[in-house]
């Protein structure tokens, strides 16, 4: 019987998704407790060919195999969801690599704390990669977030802003809640805190969410342009969340003196990172602002234009 269902969207990212696959493959529960779905979301490299190879490299895995056209990685994980069959959801990203054990340590927060609706992680990127500035930078703010500039302890809470679990790259919910959520948000159609939003509608609810200081491994190529996406994104996404929950505006809107203080009270590298990080975040935000204005007025003149036909 299957219990568990890991939801995998990927997007042109062939090489890093194969050994993401290899890695589920070597879980350390039984191979009939869990399923693997990947949803393509309209890739044009070989994605095609990793999957297949390795369906046939390992039919003893639950393996199902989706394909859609470009529409986001919230309508993937949507699509995901929608076939899953186990009670528990697994999510990670087609650029990262699990733990052996990771379904088995996750499985294992709702056997202790059978109340929470979810359990995640973090992420680490791989040892000669942990000089570069952004990891450093970001490193910096979860320990200042949550950790108090230590690693943050196990947690469970039901505050939104108290507790690290969330991201997709390693996280889990009941099927159940996310049924009763909607699934992701679908007009976020970027990858810019898609699983924030979710977590913000889980949280809304009521329902506490168990953080684990487990880590899965992130590949994720990090040059400047990936950098700057990044950054830009999130503000895209910090746009799109604080107009669906304006009582976030004070805690994500991008503000220049936050940067600057940053500059004058980190170590002066970290502080450099910061100003790029509030340009991005900042030019991302005020696009997304832009970008639903404009979707509103095209929503509103076909209303117009069905009322008067």
């Amino acid at each position: 019987m299957i219990k568990y269902s890991i939801i995998i969207p990927t997007y042109n990212r062939a090489g890093l998704l194969k050994q993401g696959l290899e890695a589920v493959a070597a879980q350390t529960v039984p191979r009939y407790m869990y399923e693997v779905i990947v949803i393509n979301d309209g890739s044009r490299d070989y994605t095609n060919r990793v999957a297949e190879e390795f369906q046939k490299n390992h039919p003893e895995i639950n393996f199902t195999y989706l394909k859609q056209k470009n529409h986001g990685v919230s309508h993937a994980r949507n699509q995901g969801i929608k076939r899953a069959k186990g009670e528990i959801i697994f999510f990670t990203d087609d650029d990262c690599v699990v733990p052996e054990n990771w379904i088995e340590t996750l499985a294992d927060g709702y056997r202790r704390h059978p109340e929470v609706a979810g359990v995640g992680g973090w992420y680490e990127y791989p040892e000669d990669t942990r000089k570069n500035r952004f990891i450093q930078y970001t490193s910096y703010l979860f320990r200042r977030t949550y950790g108090r500039e230590k690693e943050p302890l196990e947690m469970k809470s039901s505050t939104y802003l108290d507790n690290p679990a969330g991201n997709t790259s390693n996280m889990s919910y009941r099927k159940f809640v996310l049924d009763k959520v909607g699934g992701f948000d679908e007009t976020i159609n970027f990858v810019g805190l898609v699983d924030w939003e979710l977590k913000k509608r889980v949280s809304d609810l009521g329902y506490p969410l168990l953080y684990i200081p487990y880590y899965v491994l992130h590949l994720k190529p990090l040059g400047i342009k990936a950098i700057i996406r990044k950054f830009f994104n999130r503000g895209r996404g910090k746009y799109h969340l604080v107009k669906k929950n304006p009582d976030l505006y004070p805690v994500f809107f991008p503000r220049f003196g936050w940067a600057l203080r940053m500059f004058f009270t980190v170590l002066r590298n970290l502080g450099w990172m910061a100003l790029v990080d509030f340009i991005f975040t900042r030019l991302g935000w005020e696009y997304q602002k832009i970008e639903e204005l404009l979707a509103n007025f095209r929503h509103k003149r076909l209303e117009f234009r069905r009322v008067i036909h």
